[in-house]
């Protein structure tokens, strides 16, 4: 079951952030949408990595488990950011990241374009950070254990 929700995270987290690119792509042309999939793609190379180090579908609970939270909860953290963002800050946030591209100016598509630099942009950057931190952890004794 734990490696269902493991690999679960990981197809919806690459979904994320291919459907934000997607998106974007639809105002966002040349190197202007080269220099957003950065993120992406830079986290999906740290991706790559973690599942050559074995860390994504380790045998061992312990490890996917430490793997599995910082994908969650660096994707309920955007989340977070996102209504936050609409509900508290009145698009604030995220509008000064639109301006980057002069997405801010699509006042009709406003909240599809937010959803999309916070899934294409935000949420791969949260996840390098969390991902750096991850890997520099020392790694538990006893085989990948926590204890």
């Amino acid at each position: 079951m734990r490696r269902a929700v493991t690999f679960s995270l990981v197809v919806l987290t690459v979904f994320l952030w291919a459907a934000s690119l997607w998106r974007l792509s639809a105002r966002v042309t040349g190197m202007d949408l080269v220099y957003a999939g950065i993120p992406a793609g830079l986290a999906l190379l740290l991706l790559i990595g973690f599942a050559v180090s074995g860390r994504i579908f380790n045998p061992n609970d312990n490890v996917r488990r430490v793997f599995s939270a910082v994908l969650a909860v660096t994707l309920l953290l955007t989340i977070g950011l996102v209504y936050a963002d609409i509900f508290v800050f009145s698009g604030e946030i995220f509008e000064r990241g639109l301006a980057i591209w002069r997405l801010d100016i699509f006042y009709q598509e406003r909240f599809a374009y937010t959803l999309a630099f916070a899934g294409g942009i935000v949420h791969p950057i949260l996840f390098i950070i969390a991902g750096v931190g991850l890997l520099c952890l020392p790694p538990p004794k006893d085989g990948f254990t926590m204890r």
